[in-house]
C-alpha cells in the first residue's frame, strides 16, 4: 500500500498518534518506495539533503532518573514497514559516511532475527570449510570419540547390519528365582516394601523396573500345555537381554524344586528310553508322547492333557480335581521312568535334563553359564537351623524336601546340596551371597521377633543392593554409551531391520530391480509401493541389506513408525541430518526448526562422494503424523545430486496422501509396484520360514497354505498362516488344518485361539487396553493396570488365593510369548511401549475388544493407573468371586508429576486423554484442566500446543463446561506468550481469568506457585469470553497477507519477511491445519482460488497454486517482477495479471494464459506492486503503480471499461493516494478511500464518478476494503480498530479493538472475524459475544503519561501527563499512589512539558516553555527554586541530576558549554568550556553516582567533563581506531571509565563487515583500555549461512554494578562485560526483537524489553547471577516503565486511556508490600493551578556567567514547535 498525502502509518500502540491538524501543519515526506532491487527510489535526494546540512543533529535518548542512558521511546520502530524502512536509512548518515558494506541485506535479516533464527541454529557455509575435514561440536555433544568412530559407533552409523548392537531399552528387569511356598514371605514383602522403592530409584534415573516372579498365578492352560518351563527360561533370557545391572535374583534355600517332564525328545533318544522301560510305563510313555514328523529333527511331543483329560479344564471342581490327580500319578510315573532310563541309557551328563529341577535349570542359566554374574546376580540364602533333622509333616515339607518317596527326597538334597555347596560358590563371588540364619518357628512365621527382624534386614539388604548394582550399571552404561540418542534411534532401526530379515525369502525380481537403482544413474526417489500386508516393510529391510553390501557406501535408513522419533518430520529429518553430518565428519550444527532442517538435510545429501557414496531409504511414509504437513512431502528431494540414492515407500490409497504426492514429482519408471507374490516365491517362503523354526509340514499340509495364498496372495496373510500352520503336528487330524479365508479372520481366529488359552476376560481386557491406550503401554504398566482390574482378577483366582492381589506375571510372560510376533516396542515419552505392528491387528483389536459400551470401562481404567489413584500404599476396595467386600494395596506404579528431575510424560500426555474419553468431567478438571500444577508441569515438559489440544478435545466433547471454556480460551491468547517463557503461564492466567467466580480456585492455586513471576496490580490482558476466542500463534513474523475461504471455515495466512510458511487454519475450531514449506521466498500475497480447492501464492517474481496437499497444481511467470494480482470470476476462477500497460488472464484451475488485453489509457502509467486491487464475478478494479488512478476491468467483455485518476486535490503540495478500494455486492460501485481524509468515496463502476461520499476521520488510517455478502456494510482495518461503514447511512462504528495495528480482516456472515495484525498472532473473534473491555475503564488517569519518576517512598509515584486526547495544553503534575491506586497531588499546567527529574522524595525538577529550570514541591504544587540562568530551547533539554542528588549538569544557552548547578543554590556553579566551541553538545550521558559528565556533540567527538577539576577532554574517532563514534555512551559509577561506541570495519574470510562495537575509555589516563568484542558470534554471523545478516552493533549501554555493564546488541542479545578488564561475563538471550534496558544503581535486578510488536515482552534478571528471574508478554505495549527505587518492583504506563500500573515479582521470599509505606502524602486530595511561567523568567540576567550565545528558534534543529503541536513529543 502506498501512503496517501505523505501521511505516515500508524504507530504503534505505545506511540501517541498525530493529530491530523499536526499532519497537514508539517508532513513528513513521502516515505521511499523500494525498486526492485531493494533500494529506495529516494535515496539519493535525503543524502543530498543531510550531506548539506551544516550541523546534523543526533537524535535524543531518554534517560532513567537513576542516572542510565537507554533507547527513546519516539525513536521505536514502530510498524514492520516502518522497521524495514528504518534499516535501510540507518545507512544514511552525516558526513558522507559511506554505507554499511553488509546493507544490502540488512533490511531483509534483520528482520529475520525476530522470527526466531536468533538461537544458534546453523546450515553449512561450504566456504567456511575451506576444504578441511574437522570433528566438531557435533561429534563431541552426540558423545561420539574419534576412537569409538573407528569402531562400533561407527558401523552403526554406516548402517551396518553385522555389528553387535547396544542395549537400548532403559529397563532393569530382575528374574526371582525360588521354590515357591518355602519362599512366599520373603517374595511378598519384596512387594511391598523393596520393589516401589527400586522402582522411584529407577524411574528418577529414567529407568523403568520389572519384575519377573513366575512362582506364582500358574493356570491350568499353562500346565496343559507343558510349556512352564520353557517360559521361565525364555523369561531368564529375557531379562540378560533387557536389563541394565541386576537380572537374575535367586532365593534358593532348603527345597530343591519341582522336576518337570520335557514337553519335546528327540526321536531316537526317545525310543532308546522307551526300549529299556517295562511294558506298564512303556504305555504310559507311549500314550502321552506322540512321534511329531514336523518337528527338524522327528521329536516326541508331550501331548496337551486335556486331550486325554478334558475334566482337566472343567470349570467343574470335583471333575477337575479327578482329572488333576490322574495326571499327576501318572506324570510322576513318567518322570521315574525316564530318570531311570536316562541314567540306564545316556550315562550321567545326558540323563541330567531328566534328573534336575526347573530350579536348577534357571539357576544354571542365570547364573552359572552367564558371563558376568557378579554384575547381574545376587543369592538371598536363607538357612533355619536343625530344619533337615526335623520329622517329615506337612508344614516341613514346604520348606524343605521331607515327603513321598524317602529315595526320592534324599535324592533331592543331595542335587541341591551340590548346587548351593559346589556349582554357584565357584561362579558368584561371596559378596554377592547375601546369608541369613533363623531358627525353625514352624516356617518363616512374623509372630516371632526373630524372624520379622530376619525379613526386614533382608528387604533392606535386597533393597540396598539392588540400588547400588543399578546405580553402578547406569554409570558405566553411561560411560559405555557412544553416540546418545542418536546411536539408540539408529540402533532401534537397526534391530527392526534385522528381525524383518529373518523371514526375507524370494522376491528376487523386486530385489534385481533394487539392484538396477542402486547401480543406475537415476537422480530421482526410488519409491515402492503397494497396498497393506503386500510385503513392503520386509522388501525394504532387504533393500538396506543389498546397499549394506555396496563397497564403502553409508547406508541410512528408518522405518517410520518403529520409533516416536521416525514418526514426527522434524525428529525424523534431524536424526537423518545428524547422522549423515557424523558419517562425513562435517562442521553443521543441526538445527530443531523445520523449516531450518528442510534445507539443512538437502545441503548434507551433497556430502556424498565417490570414495563414500550415500544411500537413504525411509519405509511407510504413510505412517508418517500430520502435523507440519509431513505427509505432503515437501521434505523430500526432489533431485538427488551425485552419489547419492534414496528410496522410500508408502500405501498407495489417496487418503494417505504420500502416494499422489510421490506421483506428481516422480516419473514412472521411479514408482515401483511391489508385484504380487508368486506361488513359488510362496512355496519357498513357506520352506524357509519352517526351516528357521525347525518345522516342517506334509504334503498335504503345505497344499493347504498354498491353495488359501492364491485366494489371498498376500504376504501378511502368509506369514499369518505360517504360524498357525507352525502348531501343527505330524499326526493333527485334518479337522485342526483349516486356514481362515482373509487377513482380517486369521487375526480373529488368532484372537479367538488366545481367548481360549488365556481366558475371553484376560484376553479381552489386556487388548482392549492396549488398543485404547494413546499411544500404546509398557509391559509394567499393563500388568499394574490389570491388577486393578478385578473383574480379570477373579477369573484369574477363581481355583486358588494369591499372596498378593496382583496379577501373576506368569499370566504376562505368556500372553506376551503368544503375541510377541505381532506386537513391536518403541518409545513413547521416554519409556518402552508395546502397540500394534501392523494397523490391521489394531483395527482387529478395535472391533473385537473395545465396543461402544465398553470403551468408557477401559479407558477410566487408564485414566486411574495414569492418576495413580492406587499407587502409594493405597488399598482398592474389591468384591471376590464369592462376593466378599474388601480392600487390598495392588503395589502399582506411582504417578507423581516428576520422578526427580524427569517429566512423568506419560501422566502429562495419557491422564487428560482418558479422563475425557472415560466421560469424567469432574476428575478432569479436578486433576488436569483447572489444576494449576498439572498444567504447568506440562508446559515445561511438551508445549503449549498439546495444552490447547487437550483443553479443545474437553471442549468438545464437554460443550457446556464454562470453567473449561474460560481456562482453555485464556490458554489460547496466551499460546504466543506461553511458548515464549512456559512458566509465565501463572501470571497470563491471573490477569486473564482475574474476577472470574468459577475459576477462583484455579487461580488462587496461580498465585501460589512457587517459582517466580511476574504480576501487576491491575488487570493488563485480554479476557476470555469477550470477543476474541482465538489467538493462533505458529507464524515467525508480522502477518502480511490473509484470505478466507467461501464457507468461513479455513483461514490461510502469510508473512512477507522472516517467514516464508504458508499456513492454514481451522476456524471454527481456532488451530493450525497444515503448514507449507519450500514454495518460495517471500510470499506477497495468498489466496483461495478455483472455488477454494486451490490457493494462490503470490510472490514477487513468481505466483503458484497448490492443492490442499500442498502440491504445485501450477505456477505463473510474470514477465515484470513488479505486478498487481487481482483475484475474480464466479468462485475466483480468474487470476489478473496487471503489469506495465496491461493485464494477463489466467485460467485459475489449470494456469494457462487464456488472454492478455492492454490498457490504451494509461498514457505513461504502469500497473506495479504497489497498486491497490479488488476483483468480483465480472470486474477486476486495480490502481496504478502511483496508486492515484483506477482502472476498471470487465470479465465479460475482456477489455478495460475505463481508467481515471480519482484524486486530483493537493494536500501540502501532494496528491492523495487510493489506500483502500472494493467493489459493491451487486457490482454498479467501486468504494474506494486514501488514508490521509479517510472518506469513502462510492463511484460508479462504469465512469468512477463520485455517487457519494461519506466522511471519515482523520485520525484513522484505513486500509483493505471489503463489503458484506449483502452489500450493506463495507468493513475494513483503521489502526487497531475494525472499522465497519453501513454504506447507506454512513454510520461508521469501530469494533474489534486489538493490541497493536491491524493489517486485515475477513468474516463471510458478521459472526466470525480472523484478523491479522503487525505481531506473529492470527485471532479469531465471535462477533455475537458483547465486548468485554474489563480493566481499560478501571484507574484511568487521562490520555497520557508523559514521563513519570518512581519516588524514594515506592509507594508513590511522580508523573507528567496529558488528561484529554484534546489539541489543547491541558498537562498535569501528579503524585500517584500505588496501593489505593489515585491520584494524591495533582497540579494543572498548561505549559509543554519539558525536563522532568528526581530531587528527593517531595521535590522534582521541572523546565517548562520559559527555559528555566524550576523545582516544585510535590506536597504542596509549589515552586520553591528557580535556577539561574536558561537552557537551550529543544524537545528534549538536556537536564540531569547527579552525585546523589546534589548536582544539576546541562548545556549552556548555545549548546557550547557545560553549566553545572548545586542542588541548594539557585545561581550557576560553574560553566566548563568545551575544548571543541565550534560543535554542539547534542546529548549529555551521565551516572547518579559520578562527577564525570559524558557528551555527545553533532560531529561525533566525545567531551569528558571532570565537574570537580572543572576540565574537560575530547575522545575522537582517531583515538579509538574508528571510522566513527556512535550514540550510545555510558559513564561508569566511578567516573575513572566511561563506555563508548564506534563503527568499525572487519574482514573476515572472504567477507567485509562493518560492526559498531563498545569501548572502554580509561578518563584519568586518556587511553583506550578495552574493545568489547564477541568475534565468536560476529564469525558466525558471516560464515553461518542461516544466520547472515545478524550482527553484534550495540544498540545501548547501561551500568548495572560498580564493575560490570551491559551492552544491547543488533542480535537482540545483551552482553555483560567488566568494566575493569573488557572482558566478555555472559550473554544474556531470550529477547526476540530490538530491547531496551532499564535499571538502578546497586538494584538486585535489571530490566528489559523487547519492544517490537512481536515479541513485547519485559524480562527481569538478577543483578547477582545473571539469570533471568520471569517475563511477562503483554498484550499491548506499554507506555513507559521505571524500576521503581526499592530495586524489586517497577511501574509502567497504557496510553489513551492512561493507567499507571505496578509490578511486582512473585514466588520469592520476601514480596514487596507497598501498604507498608509511609503515608507520605496522605491527607485530602490536593489539586491545584500551577504556573510555571513568570515574567522575570524572560529577563536575561546580567551576573549568569552562561554568556553562550542563545539559539534562536530558527536556527535551532530541534527548536519545538507552537503549542499545537505539543502532542507528538508525547
Amino acid at each position: 500500500m502506498g501512503s496517501s498525502a505523505s501521511k505516515a502509518p500508524p504507530v504503534s500502540s505505545r506511540e501517541t498518534q498525530k493529530t491530523v491538524h499536526e499532519d497537514k501543519k508539517a508532513p513528513n515526506p513521502p516515505v521511499p518506495k523500494a525498486n526492485s532491487n531493494g533500494t529506495s527510489e529516494n535515496n539519493n535526494q535525503i543524502e543530498s539533503a543531510l550531506k548539506n546540512k551544516p550541523k546534523p543533529s543526533v537524535e535524543a535518548k531518554g534517560k532513567e532518573n537513576g542516572g542510565h542512558v537507554t533507547n527513546n521511546r519516539y525513536e521505536r520502530p514502530k510498524t514492520s514497514k516502518e522497521r524495514v524502512q528504518m534499516r535501510k536509512e540507518k545507512t544514511i548518515v552525516p558526513k558522507e559516511k559511506p554505507p554499511k558494506l553488509r546493507r544490502e541485506r540488512t533490511g531483509m535479516m534483520k528482520r529475520e532475527k525476530t522470527m526466531g533464527l536468533t538461537r544458534q541454529k546453523t546450515t553449512i557455509n561450504d566456504k567456511s570449510l575451506k576444504g578441511k575435514k574437522v570433528m566438531t561440536k557435533s561429534l563431541i555433544q552426540e558423545g561420539v570419540t574419534s576412537s569409538s568412530i573407528k569402531s562400533g559407533v561407527n558401523a552403526i552409523l554406516m548402517g551396518s547390519l553385522t555389528v553387535d548392537l547396544p542395549p537400548t531399552a532403559k529397563i532393569v528387569r530382575i528374574f526371582t528365582s525360588s521354590t515357591f511356598k518355602d519362599t512366599e514371605r520373603e517374595r511378598n514383602m519384596w512387594m511391598t516394601d523393596a520393589y516401589p522403592k527400586i522402582k522411584l530409584f529407577c524411574q528418577n534415573l529414567g529407568y523403568e523396573f520389572q519384575v519377573v516372579d513366575m512362582r506364582w498365578g500358574v493356570r491350568n492352560e499353562s500346565v496343559d500345555e507343558h510349556n512352564g518351563t520353557e517360559m521361565c527360561l525364555r523369561e531368564v533370557q529375557q531379562c540378560q537381554r533387557l536389563s541394565t545391572g541386576p537380572n537374575f535374583i535367586s532365593l534358593l534355600s532348603h527345597r530343591y524344586g519341582y522336576r518337570n517332564l520335557p514337553r519335546l525328545i528327540e526321536a531316537t533318544e526317545f525310543e532308546r528310553l522307551v526300549e529299556a522301560v517295562e511294558s506298564g510305563p512303556k504305555k504310559i510313555l507311549t500314550k502321552w508322547y506322540k512321534r511329531d514328523e514336523n518337528a527338524v529333527p522327528p521329536v516326541y511331543a508331550l501331548t496337551q492333557i486335556s486331550k486325554f483329560l478334558p475334566d482337566f479344564l472343567s470349570t467343574d471342581a470335583q471333575k477337575k480335581r479327578a482329572a488333576t490327580n490322574q495326571f499327576w500319578d501318572e506324570n510322576d510315573i513318567m518322570q521315574d521312568t525316564l530318570e531311570m532310563a536316562a541314567n540306564q541309557v545316556l550315562g550321567p551328563e545326558e540323563a541330567e535334563k531328566y534328573v534336575v529341577s526347573v530350579t536348577e535349570k534357571e539357576t544354571q542359566m542365570g547364573i552359572l553359564e552367564t558371563a558376568d554374574p557378579e554384575s547381574h546376580c545376587l543369592w538371598f540364602k536363607r538357612t533355619i537351623k536343625g530344619i533337615e533333622d526335623l520329622k517329615p509333616e506337612t508344614v516341613v515339607s514346604h520348606y524343605i524336601d521331607s515327603t513321598g518317596s524317602e529315595e526320592k527326597w534324599r535324592k533331592n538334597r543331595s542335587l541341591l546340596k551340590e548346587l548351593c555347596e559346589n556349582k554357584i560358590p565357584k561362579v558368584l563371588p561371596a559378596k554377592n551371597i547375601c546369608q541369613y540364619e533363623i531358627e525353625w518357628r514352624q516356617g518363616i512365621n512374623t509372630d516371632y521377633p526373630d524372624h520379622r527382624k530376619y525379613l526386614s534386614q533382608m528387604t533392606s539388604d535386597f533393597t540396598n543392593r539392588m540400588i547400588s548394582m543399578i546405580k553402578e550399571a547406569v554409570a558405566e552404561r553411561a560411560r559405555a554409551e557412544s553416540g546418545g540418542s542418536l546411536v539408540q534411534e539408529i540402533t532401534n532401526h537397526t534391530s527392526f531391520c534385522k528381525a524383518k530379515l529373518e523371514n526375507f525369502h524370494g522376491r528376487e525380481k523386486a530385489q534385481e530391480r533394487i539392484r538396477q537403482y542402486l547401480k543406475d544413474g537415476s537422480c530421482e526417489i526410488l519409491a515402492v509401493h503397494g497396498s497393506s500386508g503386500s510385503g513392503k516393510t520386509t522388501l525394504m529391510a532387504k533393500a538396506v541389506e543389498i546397499a549394506t553390501t555396496l563397497k564403502s557406501t553409508a547406508v541410512t535408513f528408518r522405518f517410520v513408525g518403529t520409533t516416536p522419533g521416525s514418526s514426527n518430520i522434524t525428529a525424523l529429518l534431524e536424526s537423518l541430518t545428524r547422522q549423515i553430518t557424523l558419517i562425513y565428519q562435517e562442521d553443521l550444527k543441526v538445527s530443531e526448526e523445520l523449516r531450518e532442517l528442510v534445507e539443512q538435510f538437502e545441503h548434507v545429501l551433497h556430502y556424498a562422494c565417490a570414495e563414500r557414496p550415500l544411500v537413504v531409504m525411509i519405509d511407510s511414509l504413510d505412517q508418517l503424523d500430520q502435523a507440519n504437513n509431513a505427509r505432503n512431502l515437501f521434505w523430500l528431494p526432489q533431485h538427488l545430486p551425485p552419489y547419492v540414492k534414496f528410496i522410500v515407500s508408502t500405501l498407495e490409497e489417496d487418503v494417505y496422501e504420500c502416494f499422489p504426492n510421490l506421483k506428481g514429482f516422480l516419473s514412472p519408471e521411479n514408482l515401483f509396484s511391489i508385484p504380487k507374490l508368486p506361488t513359488h516365491d510362496a512355496s519357498g517362503i513357506v520352506d524357509h520360514l519352517l526351516k528357521r523354526k525347525d518345522r516342517c509340514l506334509t504334503k498335504r499340509q503345505k497344499e493347504i497354505i498354498l491353495k488359501a495364498f492364491e485366494k489371498c496372495p498376500l504376504p501378511l496373510y502368509l506369514k499369518m498362516s505360517l504360524d498357525e500352520a507352525c502348531r501343527w503336528n505330524s499326526f493333527s487330524p485334518e479337522s485342526e488344518t483349516v486356514l481362515e479365508k482373509t487377513i482380517r479372520e486369521s487375526i480373529d481366529a488368532l484372537f479367538k485361539r488366545l481367548e481360549k488359552s488365556h481366558g475371553v476376560l484376560m484376553m479381552s481386557r489386556s487388548m482392549g487396553y492396549l488398543t485404547v491406550a494413546r499411544n500404546g503401554l509398557s509391559e509394567s504398566e499393563l500388568e499394574d493396570i490389570l491388577s486393578c482390574d478385578d473383574d480379570v482378577l477373579n477369573d484369574v483366582y477363581q481355583y486358588w488365593k494369591p499372596p498378593l492381589r496382583r496379577l501373576p506375571p506368569l499370566l504376562m510372560a505368556r500372553l506376551r510369548t503368544d503375541l510377541q510376533q505381532y506386537l513391536v516396542e518403541r518409545g513413547a515419552d521416554n519409556v518402552t511401549v508395546t502397540s500394534w505392528y501392523h494397523r490391521q491387528f489394531a483395527e482387529a483389536a478395535q472391533a473385537r475388544y473395545c465396543p461402544a459400551d465398553k470403551v468408557k470401562f477401559l479407558h477410566s481404567q487408564l485414566a486411574e493407573f495414569f492418576d495413580g489413584k492406587w499407587a502409594d500404599g493405597k488399598k482398592k476396595p474389591y468384591k471376590d468371586k464369592d462376593g466378599k467386600e474388601n480392600e487390598e494395596e495392588r503395589h502399582v506404579m506411582s504417578q507423581p508429576l516428576m520422578y526427580g528431575n524427569t517429566y512423568n510424560h506419560r501422566k502429562l500426555n495419557n491422564l487428560p486423554y482418558h479422563l475425557i474419553h472415560s466421560k469424567n468431567v469432574a476428575a478432569l478438571k479436578e486433576k488436569c484442566l483447572c489444576n494449576y500444577e498439572f498444567l504447568q508441569h506440562k508446559l515445561l515438559a511438551t508445549s503449549c500446543r498439546e495444552v490447547i489440544d487437550d483443553f479443545d478435545l474437553a471442549r468438545r466433547t464437554f460443550p457446556n463446561e464454562k470453567v473449561l471454556d474460560l481456562i482453555g480460551e485464556a490458554c489460547q491468547l496466551s499460546e504466543d506468550d506461553v511458548i515464549y517463557d512456559p512458566l509465565m503461564f501463572p501470571s497470563q492466567m491471573i490477569d486473564r481469568l482475574m474476577n472470574e467466580k468459577s475459576v477462583e480456585k484455579f487461580v488462587e492455586e496461580c498465585k501460589a506457585c512457587s517459582h517466580p513471576h511476574i504480576r501487576p496490580n491491575q488487570e493488563v490482558l485480554i479476557k476470555p469470553g469477550g470477543q476474541l476466542r482465538h489467538a493462533m500463534a505458529g507464524h515467525r513474523a508480522p502477518l502480511k497477507s490473509m484470505d478466507l475461504r467461501r464457507d468461513g471455515k479455513v483461514a490461510v495466512t502469510c508473512c512477507e519477511i522472516g517467514d516464508d510458511e504458508i499456513r492454514t487454519w481451522d476456524v471454527v475450531r481456532g488451530k493450525l491445519i497444515r503448514t507449507y514449506d519450500g514454495l518460495g521466498n517471500h510470499p506477497f500475497s495468498v489466496h483461495f482460488v478455483n472455488n477454494d480447492t486451490f490457493i494462490l501464492i503470490n510472490y514477487i517474481d513468481i505466483i503458484k497454486a497448490i492443492n490442499e496437499l500442498g502440491d504445485v497444481m501450477y505456477q505463473i511467470q510474470p514477465r515484470f517482477n513488479r505486478h498487481s494480482l487481482v483475484v475474480g470470476g464466479a468462485k475466483n476462477t480468474w487470476l489478473g495479471v496487471f503489469q506495465g500497460q496491461k493485464v494477463e488472464l489466467y485460467d485459475a484451475k489449470t494456469g494457462e494464459l487464456k488472454h492478455t488485453v492492454a490498457n490504451k489509457n494509461m498514457d505513461g502509467l504502469s500497473f506495479g506492486t504497489d497498486g491497490d486491487t479488488a476483483g468480483s464475478e465480472n470486474f477486476m478494479v486495480v490502481t496504478d503503480s502511483e496508486q492515484q488512478h483506477i482502472s476498471v476491468f470487465s470479465l465479460k467483455q475482456k477489455t478495460f471499461v475505463c481508467t481515471v485518476q480519482v484524486f486530483t486535490k493537493p494536500a501540502n503540495g501532494d496528491t492523495y493516494t487510493v489506500d483502500a478500494i472494493a467493489i459493491s455486492a451487486d457490482e454498479r460501485h467501486v468504494c474506494y478511500c486514501d488514508c490521509f481524509t479517510n472518506d469513502l468515496h462510492i463511484a460508479d463502476i462504469n465512469t468512477l464518478k463520485d455517487i457519494k461520499v461519506h466522511k471519515g476521520e482523520g485520525e484513522d488510517y484505513t486500509l483493505n476494503y471489503h463489503v458484506s455478502k449483502d452489500g450493506k456494510s463495507l468493513y475494513c482495518v483503521s489502526n487497531r480498530d475494525v472499522l465497519i461503514w453501513d454504506l447507506k447511512t454512513g454510520k461508521r462504528k469501530y469494533t474489534l479493538e486489538h493490541s497493536c495495528n491491524v493489517t486485515d480482516a475477513r468474516t463471510v456472515d458478521f459472526r466470525t472475524m480472523v484478523t491479522i495484525t503487525e505481531d506473529k498472532v492470527v485471532y479469531l473473534w465471535d462477533m455475537t459475544r458483547p465486548e468485554k473491555r474489563g480493566h481499560k475503564d478501571k484507574f484511568n488517569i487521562g490520555h497520557n503519561v508523559w514521563n513519570i519518576i518512581t519516588l524514594p517512598n515506592t509507594r508513590y509515584v511522580a508523573a507528567l501527563f496529558k488528561r484529554s486526547s484534546e489539541h489543547t495544553n491541558d498537562f498535569g503534575l501528579i503524585v500517584y499512589d500505588l496501593v489505593d491506586k489515585k491520584i494524591v497531588r495533582q497540579a494543572n499546567i498548561m505549559e509543554t512539558p519539558g525536563v522532568f527529574e528526581l530531587i528527593d522524595d517531595e521535590h522534582v525538577l521541572l523546565n517548562m516553555g520559559s527555559n528555566k529550570i524550576k523545582i516544585v514541591n510535590l506536597n504542596t504544587m509549589t515552586v520553591v527554586h528557580t535556577f539561574q540562568g536558561k537552557i537551550p530551547h529543544s524537545k528534549d533539554p538536556q537536564v540531569n541530576v547527579i552525585n546523589d542528588h546534589q548536582k544539576i549538569v546541562t548545556t549552556t544557552k548555545g549548546r557550547t558549554h557545560l553549566k553545572v548547578y548545586d542542588i541548594n543554590h539557585e545561581d550557576t556553579d560553574c560553566v566548563i568550556p568545551s575544548p571543541v566551541p565550534d560543535e554542539s553538545i547534542q546529548k549529555i550521558f551521565t551516572n547518579n553516582k559520578s562527577l564525570k559528565v559524558a557528551a555527545l556533540t553533532d560531529y561525533k567527538k566525545i567531551i569528558v567533563f571532570d565537574i570537580q577539576t572543572k576540565s574537560a577532554k575530547v575522545i575522537t574517532a582517531v583515538n579509538v581506531k574508528v571510522s566513527e563514534l556512535a550514540e550510545a555512551v555510558a559513564v561508569a559509577p566511578s567516573g575513572d571509565s566511561i563506555v563508548i561506541t564506534g563503527t568499525k570495519s572487519f574482514k573476515i574470510y572472504d567477507e567485509v563487515t562493518e560492526e559498531t562495537l563498545g569501548y572502554i575509555w580509561n578518563s584519568k589516563t586518556g587511553k583506550l583500555v578495552a574493545e568489547l568484542h564477541d568475534k565468536e558470534y560476529q564469525e558466525n554471523y558471516v560464515l553461518k549461512e542461516n544466520q547472515r545478516g545478524l550482527s553484534i552493533s550495540v544498540d545501548d549501554v547501561m551500568f548495572i554494578t560498580d564493575t560490570l555493564f551491559l551492552t544491547s546488541d543488533d542480535d537482540y542479545i545483551m552482553r555483560v562485560w567488566d568494566i575493569n578488564s573488557g572482558a566478555l561475563i555472559k550473554r544474556l538471550k531470550g529477547h526476540e526483537s530490538n530491547i531496551e534496558m532499564f535499571s538502578i544503581t546497586d538494584g538486585p535486578i535489571f530490566a528489559s524489553y523487547g519492544c517490537w510488536e512481536e515479541e513485547n515482552a519485559i524480562k527481569l534478571w538478577s543483578t547477582e547471577t545473571l539469570d533471568c528471574i520471569a517475563s511477562f508478554k503483554l498484550d499491548c505495549a506499554f507506555g513507559k516503565l521505571q524500576l521503581c527505587k526499592d530495586g524489586l518492583t517497577f511501574v509502567t504506563t497504557e496510553v489513551n486511556p492512561s493507567r499507571i500500573i505496578h509490578w511486582k515479582l512473585h514466588g520469592v521470599e520476601e514480596v514487596v508490600d507497598l501498604s507498608k509505606q509511609p503515608e507520605k502524602f496522605g491527607g485530602k486530595v490536593l489539586e491545584v493551578d500551577l504556573d510555571l511561567q513568570a515574567v522575570e523568567d524572560y529577563e536575561d540576567d546580567p551576573n549568569d556567567p552562561d554568556t553562550d550565545i542563545d539559539l534562536d528558534d530558527d536556527e535551532d534543529v530541534d527548536a519545538v514547535d507552537d503549542d499545537d503541536d505539543d502532542e507528538e513529543d508525547i
